[in-house]
């Protein structure tokens, strides 16, 4: 079976199955929530497993794709394996990166906050579009600043031929990857979060 049609089975598979998965757990959480008299309303429970899927899935997902693409696209080379403390640097920032879009994705009071200031800002239907791909960007180019600054000078001090260069380029590209999908990420669990305030 082809490549590309091997992924497309797996997505609907993956689909045909989270979908069931998704509802059980939400309605799950709205007993769970009554059973405990928490304060706690359905729409808040499924803002909450939006965001807990993307976070735990969508993100990392986002983040390996775009970086292969990436890396495909700058070098015909293999990426060189990550050091041990290139490895735990990039999991501490998944895991904080994950703990973001909850924070910032779940809570109803930043949902209801950002549908505010959406709304004020907003220029009509043709306008949010562009709107909201600038907010992205600029986003993914001030988390990727700091490590793209420090690559960069790296890379500007070694010459073309010095060993250490490629591993210098997969980090810029790692980097400079994880923070466009994250911006992403989190574009992509705010409007969930807002649509679902907004029908549930």
């Amino acid at each position: 079976m082809p490549r590309a049609r091997l992924r497309a089975v797996i997505a609907v598979l993956v689909i045909a199955g989270g979908v069931p998965i998704a509802l059980l757990a939400w309605i799950g959480g709205v007993v769970l929530a009554d059973r405990l008299g928490l304060a706690v309303s359905s729409e808040q429970i499924f803002s909450g497993l939006l965001a807990l899927l993307i976070a735990t899935v969508v993100w990392p997902l986002a983040l390996r794709r775009l970086r292969r693409e990436m890396w495909s696209r700058q070098s015909p080379v293999p990426a060189p394996r990550p050091t041990r403390g290139d490895s735990f640097l990039r999991a501490l920032l998944v895991i904080c990166g994950g703990v973001g879009i909850m924070v910032l994705c779940a809570p109803r009071d930043i949902v209801v906050a950002v549908t505010g200031v959406w709304g004020a800002v907003s220029v009509g239907p043709r306008g949010d579009g562009i709107l909201f791909q600038l907010a992205l960007t600029l986003v993914s180019l001030i988390l990727a600043a700091p490590a793209l600054f420090v690559t960069g000078y790296a890379l500007r001090r070694m010459d073309a031929q010095d060993p250490r260069r490629l591993r210098w380029q997969e980090r810029q590209t790692w980097h400079g990857a994880a923070a466009v999908a994250w911006a992403v990420s989190l574009g992509l669990g705010l409007v969930l979060s807002v649509v679902s305030l907004l029908t549930l």
